[in-house]
């Protein structure tokens, strides 16, 4: 800027006369210019002063992943096997949920806490990886317990039911339960739950293998192959209930992006407020005086001789 305008002075002044030349105040417009441009680069630089506390709310939902490890999941009409297909999909679905906390209740006859809510989402996926359906004793399939579990879970979280938005995921082949909802349905909806029901499997079933990746299958007594079909009436009521769509996986629907959507759809809520250091940034100051000065320099005219 020097530079420029020490040339400028020597062209104009081979043109105009000096007392001319000095009466537009060519050294008043670059101070003011100089400044200008000093005064732009530190509110650049960002200054501030002293730091202040500021609470900070962490928005997102509390869902709970339940998933079906009875012995039915190792049936492999559906790619590599029920199981392995239904940890796939969750893993990517929690990749997707960034800022929910997660929790993953497995269950057979007993529902079992495999990961409280937490977002440590790598945790989550850790704990799914570590499901499997030779964990436990018990082969059954008892989903109720598991509901009950899940609610109170959410429950113990000591958050009001209008506060937070919450969803359990039930992943389950649906087989009979027997059992009847009616009551356990009015508890969720008094908390405000919505339950988003999965079934995996198919209507033509596959035989039940008696541990993963074995080739021998479960008998009757009459020695006949036991086959595992998908029955998802249960799961269909459950959609039905809470207002939300069914998604059923198989060998053709092959994600849960339908899912994945309807829990976006849910609001996003403060799931906790945390105290954060907030820097004063004063670079307001500077750069209204920066404005200025350029303003002051664009105004000064020269003065007309008498």
């Amino acid at each position: 800027m020097f530079l420029v305008y020490k040339r400028v002075g020597q062209i104009i002044q081979t043109w105009f006369s000096s007392d001319q030349y000095a009466r537009s105040y060519p050294f008043l417009k670059f101070i003011l210019r100089g400044s200008s441009f000093a005064l732009l680069f530190i509110a650049l630089l960002g200054p501030y002063s002293e730091t202040r506390e500021e609470q900070v709310s962490i928005m997102g939902r509390e869902v709970y992943i339940i998933l079906d490890v009875s012995a039915s999941m190792n049936a492999t009409d559906i790619h590599p096997s029920r199981l392995s297909k239904a940890k796939q999909e969750i893993k990517k679905l929690v990749d997707h949920l960034k800022g929910d906390k997660i929790g993953l209740i497995v269950y057979t006859e007993h529902p079992y806490n495999q990961c409280p809510l937490t977002q440590d989402h790598e945790a989550v996926k850790l704990f799914i990886d570590m499901a499997q359906t030779d964990q436990y004793q018990q082969t059954g399939t008892q989903l109720r317990s598991a509901l009950v579990m899940a609610l109170d879970r959410f429950q113990n979280t000591q958050k009001d039911a209008s506060q937070i938005s919450r969803a359990i995921v039930l992943i389950s082949d649906g087989e009979d339960y027997g059992d009847s909802y009616t009551s356990l349905f009015h508890r969720l909806k008094d908390q405000n739950i919505k339950v988003f029901p999965v079934g995996i499997g198919t209507a033509a079933g596959a035989p039940v293998p008696v541990a993963p990746n074995s080739r021998d299958y479960k008998r009757m007594k009459d020695k006949s192959v036991i086959i595992s079909r998908l029955v998802d009436d249960d799961l269909r009521r459950f959609a039905n209930e809470f207002g939300t769509t069914y998604v059923r996986l198989d060998n053709d629907l092959k994600n849960l992006d339908e899912l994945i959507s309807q829990i976006y759809s849910m609001t996003a809520t403060p799931l906790e407020v945390s105290i954060e250091q907030v820097a004063n940034n004063r670079f307001q100051f500077f750069l209204f005086a920066a404005i200025i000065l350029l303003f002051a320099s664009m105004i000064v005219m020269p003065i007309r001789k008498v």
